[in-house]
């Protein structure tokens, strides 16, 4: 299985589960690049995407944000709450490993250079770097409820 597919596989097993029995429905419309998650809270749609690295690496990161639940306004054309997107929400953030503008701040395999050295190992078991998404969640959560943005979390927009 090949690193991408293995990484792919532990969060459909894992992640998409939690994201679930909190109340997310799936949307694979946007796959293989993108997956969405949205729920419906009060006045709001909670949006969630799962963005992967366009060039196949075993990368990734959640982008997240709010979308009225009557829906809203792209292009001139109104779209519904349940096909809202990331980039229809403001503000725009992203839950990634680290704090960063690049990949290299997102979830991924590889480990960070030093701890390469230090375990002689490059790469993260799967499962691992999964769970540390599930882990950070919280700060989504903390987001959606009170605004508070975490040490995972980065403003887009």
């Amino acid at each position: 299985m090949g690193r991408t597919t293995a990484l792919r596989a532990a969060l459909k097993q894992s992640l998409f589960p939690v994201l679930e029995r909190r109340g997310f429905v799936i949307d694979k419309s946007g796959q293989p690049l993108f997956t969405t998650f949205r729920r419906r809270v009060g006045d709001d749609v909670h949006v969630i995407d799962l963005q992967w690295d366009k060039y196949g690496r075993p990368n990734f990161v959640l982008n997240f944000g709010k979308a009225p639940a009557q829906g809203i306004v792209r292009q001139g054309q109104p779209v519904p709450a349940d096909k809202a997107e990331v980039f229809d929400c403001q503000p725009r953030l992203r839950l990634q490993r680290a704090r960063g503008r690049t990949t290299a701040s997102w979830y991924r395999l590889r480990r960070p250079w030093l701890e390469q050295i230090v375990r002689w190992s490059r790469d993260r078991n799967p499962d691992e770097v999964v769970g540390d998404v599930v882990a950070h969640l919280q700060e989504v959560e903390a987001w959606y409820r009170d605004g508070i943005e975490g040490p995972h979390v980065k403003r887009m927009g």
